[in-house]
């Protein structure tokens, strides 16, 4: 069985081979394409132990709501197995605990009819303060958030190829599934930089990031502060395994395979097991690392790496269909965006 892209691939040469026998010329494609350098196949298997996401801890849980003040940072793991260098990924923690910044992100525990207050924290700064750019290839050309202005979530035109983004990165976080009102919904276009000391010409904020930072001040009395937007989910439905991730505007694809999400979990209420039916426990803050668990939440995701241990992505639209011409204003092909991408590596 070959591959999606090993079927287009050869389909194209194909065709150029009948092309080739009929006027004396290849045609040139796919030669400049490059792909992850670290080859899947040979990675060692079933070595490690399976990760199992504790619990983020919160900044308190007395009053009328659980508060948590959640940032996400840039900084390097153990991702592909022992002896293998490490990655450089990005993750959600609580900021009162920096040892809970991990890949996959801690749970965020929650109880049905109880409300969620967060504090999301746009962190990806150097140890100076300064913005970091992206670990992956972001194509300007897209309809996206495009904080390099004038104007923000729209196309940009250009008159040339664009390179790709090197701009501090926006994000958003959505918890998907949950109820929420639209002020505290992660809209992608409330996507918000982080607080650096060198933004200059970048625009700091999405275009509805203003609206719904006074909604939420008019509601529950909050302001937000630069670089972060505080949210409230009533938690008003059935129990359920829900999971947060950023939700930026044109950008989503790239930041969440970077990695900040985790799992959300609402419990009690309607649709919850409450006879003692789960052997327990479920994972909990201050658990011995010896703890035998009997829930234990899953998320496979797919990811292609190099042999440095960095994440791969496809910085040209040619990884996927051999496209390689220059990008052309009013065109439909942009020239990095890729319309899907399917990594070598199985994660759970």
């Amino acid at each position: 069985m070959v591959s999606r892209r090993e079927f287009l691939r050869l389909t194209v040469l194909a065709g150029g081979a009948l092309i080739a026998s009929r006027c004396g010329a290849f045609p040139r494609l796919f030669l400049d394409q490059t792909g992850p350098t670290l080859k899947a196949d040979l990675l060692p298997k079933f070595t490690d132990p399976l990760v199992i996401p504790p619990a983020m801890p919160p900044v308190s849980t007395d009053g009328e709501f659980d508060y948590f003040e959640i940032a996400v940072r840039q900084f390097q793991q153990q991702i592909l197995p022992a002896g293998q260098p490490k990655t450089t990924v990005w993750g959600y923690g609580a900021v009162n605990a920096p040892e809970t910044f991990n890949y996959p992100s801690f749970t965020i525990e929650a109880t049905a009819g109880r409300p969620t207050r967060v504090k999301w924290i746009n962190d990806l700064v150097d140890a100076q303060g300064n913005f970091l750019p992206h670990l992956l290839p972001v194509d300007p050309s897209l309809h996206w958030a495009n904080p390099e202005g004038p104007e923000t979530d729209i196309r940009p035109t250009f008159k040339s190829t664009p390179k790709p983004y090197r701009g501090p990165v926006p994000m958003v976080t959505h918890v998907h599934g949950a109820h929420a009102h639209e002020e505290s919904d992660g809209y992608a276009e409330a996507w918000f930089l982080p607080a650096a000391k060198n933004l200059g010409k970048y625009i700091p904020r999405g275009k509805w990031y203003e609206t719904f930072k006074n909604k939420f001040k008019q509601h529950h009395g909050v302001d937000w502060e630069p670089g972060s937007a505080t949210y409230q989910y009533p938690n008003d439905q059935r129990a359920a395994t829900l999971w947060y991730h950023d939700h930026a505007l044109g950008a989503t694809r790239l930041n969440v395979y970077a990695g900040p999400a985790g799992f959300y979990l609402l419990r009690g209420g309607e649709g919850d097991l409450q006879d003692g039916s789960l052997p327990g426990p479920a994972p909990a803050l201050g658990d011995a690392p010896d703890t035998r668990y009997y829930e234990i939440p899953l998320a496979i995701q797919d990811r292609s790496f190099n042999e440095d241990g960095s994440l791969f992505y496809p910085s040209t639209r040619e990884f996927f269909d051999g496209y390689n011409q220059q990008f052309v204003p009013g065109t439909d092909v942009p020239p990095i965006w890729n319309p899907e991408f399917f990594g070598t590596t199985m994660l759970v």
